[in-house]
């Protein structure tokens, strides 16, 4: 990034380190820790038992993935909201700074910020899992972090069309029905809604399944980027009126 691009990158992340931002993040430790007890009872009580090691392990990564993701969507709804419709906001599109980069430089902070609490996150987890020979590694972290793409890229758009409250009303509805994808019989009537619900549930059931996980990372990757497209769009628009 040039100068004229990175301002807004550079103050977003002095705003997105304050306490008010990364609070939030610091909700993952006890909340792991609900569902890890949980799962636990659950295995005890046979519920569980027919999981085996890798899926349980899979299971261990995706719930980190997904705490993340809700949190960094509903985070990102709030960001966004609130500093583009700040006042530092507008005086900053006075300043000989590029004005793409009032979208980018914000999306690209928020984006490394979550990504850099998904690798903090994952790799806890990891070091408590015990260790597993031809595990695919890269494969399930890789598609496991798609949910967090997609979380800051719908938290962009719905930060830019609708206040941060709504937003993120919205934004935990949808994810919730991307969770209820991974249930075979939910959309078997409607097969439109799989390409239009974002497959949340989906990437965790068939991560070990090779293509079938990758593609269904595919398609949230795309609605990540038909959701940061559309933003960018409308960021366009508001700019032309100003």
């Amino acid at each position: 990034m040039n100068g004229r691009m990175s301002f807004h990158y550079k103050s977003s992340i002095l705003l997105l380190l304050r306490t008010r931002w990364v609070g939030p993040y610091l909700l993952l430790p006890p909340m792991l820790a609900f569902m890890v007890y949980a799962e636990a009872y659950l295995s005890a009580q046979g519920v569980t038992g027919i999981f085996d090691m890798e899926q349980r392990t899979v299971l261990a990564i995706w719930n980190a993935s997904l705490l993340l993701t809700l949190i960094a969507g509903v985070n990102s709804c709030l960001f966004f909201s609130r500093l583009w419709g700040s006042f530092w906001f507008r005086n900053s599109l006075s300043l000989p700074v590029s004005r793409a980069s009032g979208f980018w430089g914000p999306f690209l902070a928020a984006l490394s910020v979550v990504t850099i609490m998904y690798l903090l996150t994952t790799g806890a987890v990891i070091a408590a899992l015990p260790d597993i020979d031809q595990f695919p590694w890269l494969q399930v972290l890789a598609e496991l972090y798609v949910p967090v793409i997609w979380a800051v890229s719908a938290g962009a758009l719905l930060g830019l069309i609708t206040s941060g409250t709504a937003g993120s009303l919205f934004f935990v509805t949808l994810m919730l029905f991307g969770f209820l994808t991974s249930i075979p019989s939910f959309f078997a009537s409607s097969a439109w809604l799989q390409v239009v619900v974002p497959p949340v549930g989906r990437i965790m059931t068939l991560c070990l399944v090779y293509p079938s996980g990758l593609i269904q990372a595919v398609i949230l990757l795309v609605h990540s980027v038909v959701a940061v497209t559309l933003g960018r769009l409308l960021y366009s628009v508001g700019m032309k009126r100003r």
